[in-house]
């Protein structure tokens, strides 16, 4: 999931969090998951918020699809890719603004790091359903720093497989070009391609 607002966040391990606390960082205070017994029932929330001492979120663990912090603004959930109920463990900077998070649902997960104004440096993802699917590593270029908020990554390179085509590594230009592709597809045929600036084949080896 790159580009735009819409895409990431995270899976939840409660000790994630709560390593968070015990080593020590700038997290102060965390709003729980657990409220007050009513009529012997625990009343439980489904997120559980770390802050620093700024009162700045740093770690969210959600069972929801959680707004976005980017740039100092809040966007709703909506503008996010991903399951309404997926498990979302998001990172904060000092800031407050989101650097990047983890995300389980019941098909599959994603990881993503990123770059200043929310860009994706770093995705993982993997998707399987009904014996269909894969994973993958989707490695981007950083952005101009002087590009601003909107820029979008350049894919330099991907590592993946999957049933619809084998194993796959491909290596980009600057303008993301795929330009290398080594391949070994979904019939077992290893092949090795170089490819020109418009996508054509201009040697293989097979």
């Amino acid at each position: 999931m790159t580009g735009d607002l819409g895409r990431r966040a995270a899976f939840g391990l409660a000790a994630t969090a709560g390593g968070a606390l015990l080593a020590g960082g700038t997290a102060a205070a965390a709003e729980s998951t657990v409220d007050s017994t009513v009529d012997g029932k625990h009343q439980v929330s489904p997120s559980f918020t770390v802050v620093d001492k700024r009162g700045r979120q740093r770690f969210l663990l959600d069972s929801r699809k959680p707004p976005l912090i980017i740039d100092g603004q809040t966007y709703p959930p909506e503008r996010r890719s991903g399951p309404e109920n997926g498990s979302y463990l998001i990172f904060n900077d000092e800031t407050g603004d989101e650097k990047g998070g983890l995300l389980v649902h019941p098909n599959g997960g994603h990881i993503a790091f990123d770059y200043p104004h929310a860009v994706d440096g770093i995705n993982l993802s993997l998707s399987a359903k009904d014996g269909v699917g894969g994973a993958g590593l989707t490695i981007n270029g950083i952005p101009d720093p002087d590009a601003g908020p909107g820029v979008r990554a350049t894919p330099r390179a991907a590592f993946g497989c999957h049933t619809n085509f084998g194993a796959q590594l491909v290596l980009c230009d600057s303008q993301g070009r795929p330009r290398i592709v080594l391949q070994v597809d979904e019939n077992d045929r290893p092949t090795i391609k170089i490819l020109n600036g418009d996508g054509k084949t201009v040697n293989e080896l097979a």
